[in-house]
């Protein structure tokens, strides 16, 4: 059985997209994985989601930082303010390739960031997530 209902991927690059929705459905993490490509698509279907069916909003949001037209630290800014009206938040999991250390404190210092993740997912990341 999946631990979660829907997990967000937001992700501009098609081959991790590609490995995480794969490593997602082969563990039975999620039900339902949903990508989209940068924040504001993200931010535009979660507006989407909270005006028609709030139910179907993402459990779990797996975000990158490096994205176009609004980078992952955009998303995470604009979420934060509008967090409040939705009747359940969903985890926000940073996932990334940097290794700088102002990334990590930048993530930790928003209270909707769950953890910091470094690219790639692995199941035994996911198990974490759900231990």
């Amino acid at each position: 059985m999946a631990k979660f209902k829907t997990v967000l991927l937001v992700e501009d690059d098609p081959i991790t997209v590609m490995v995480c929705e794969r490593i997602i459905r082969m563990t039975g993490f999620a039900e339902q994985v949903k990508s989209v490509t940068n924040g504001q698509e993200a931010m535009d279907l979660i507006h989407e989601q909270a005006k028609h069916n709030a139910e179907e909003l993402p459990q779990l949001i797996f975000l990158d930082i490096n994205m176009p037209v609004m980078n992952g630290w955009e998303f995470l800014a604009r979420f934060n303010s509008i967090s409040g009206f939705f009747p359940r938040q969903p985890d926000i999991y940073v996932l990334s390739s940097t290794v700088d250390p102002e990334d990590y404190k930048r993530a930790e210092s928003y209270s909707v960031v769950k953890r910091f993740i470094s690219k790639p997912l692995t199941t035994e990341l996911l198990n974490n997530i759900t231990a």
